[in-house]
């Protein structure tokens, strides 16, 4: 039968250790491809997941924008706006289509991309606790956002981390920390679990960036001279604080203004 997939899979045996591969679509658009035991996934790296543009927008996500963005020029707010429980359902449906894309975007490195659909994601979450027609339409999702914040500030910093920006790095996983701990207790079974969680891996991170991040070399002196002052090695310590005496007035001496 021509819709038969073994070929297809046949062409990409299933591999655990290489299960996502990267690929130039017949539109000529990259795409990204899962493979799992029994089939294949296929993502659009750009746009929505599935390509699809519901009401000839980018995704379900901006024509709700749109609808509020029209809604706030015709009364002045956002005032008696309702997003009712069928649209909430089909938010969520696509949120779950960037999440599974995110996922796997975090795996093979493209932070970048990864920081935008969970900003994305972000948005559909701030949107609907404020407009859904019903608590219930985005409590099950609600519960979800400190992993959502999780990915978004550790993209960010392993995108700076990248850059050998480690010092922007940290800052940014302190940020996740600190939006993840400001969140108010939630009754959704899984929230405590996903900040638990999220918690701990942002402060795993933060202790891997500093590991690799470079010690400057004032500070490398530093611990040179206290190791020297505990094992009572005076000729040494004074050379190192010579060392940083010398360094303190490099820092301080004016510079030279361009021309």
């Amino acid at each position: 039968m021509a819709d038969d997939l073994r070929g297809l899979l046949a062409e990409w045996p299933y591999d655990p250790d290489r299960t996502i591969r990267m690929i130039s679509g017949q539109d000529g658009r990259r795409k990204v491809q899962v493979r799992l035991p029994l089939g294949v996934e296929q993502y659009e790296l750009d746009g929505r997941p599935d390509g699809v543009r519901p009401y000839g927008c980018g995704s379900l996500l901006a024509y709700w924008e749109r609808r509020l963005l029209s809604h706030k020029r015709r009364r002045g707010s956002g005032s008696e706006f309702v997003i009712p429980a069928t649209a909430c359902r089909g938010l969520r449906e696509e949120s779950l289509l960037y999440y599974y894309r995110y996922v796997v975007l975090f795996q093979v490195g493209e932070y970048g991309r990864t920081v935008r659909d969970t900003a994305r994601n972000l948005r559909c979450l701030d949107l609907m606790s404020q407009y859904a027609a019903s608590r219930e339409d985005c409590s099950a999702f609600e519960q979800y956002r400190p992993y959502i914040l999780r990915m978004n500030r550790a993209s960010r910093a392993l995108l700076a981390a990248r850059r050998r920006q480690y010092d922007i790095a940290l800052r940014e996983v302190e940020i996740g920390i600190q939006a993840v701990e400001a969140l108010p207790e939630r009754e959704e079974m899984g929230f405590a679990f996903e900040r638990h969680r999220s918690l701990e891996f942002l402060k795993g991170l933060a202790r891997e960036i500093r590991q690799k991040r470079p010690v400057p070399l004032r500070e490398r002196l530093q611990r040179r001279l206290r190791r020297a002052v505990q094992q009572e090695e005076y000729e040494l310590a004074a050379r190192l604080r010579d060392r940083l005496a010398e360094l303190g007035a490099r820092g301080a001496k004016p510079q030279r203004e361009r021309a």
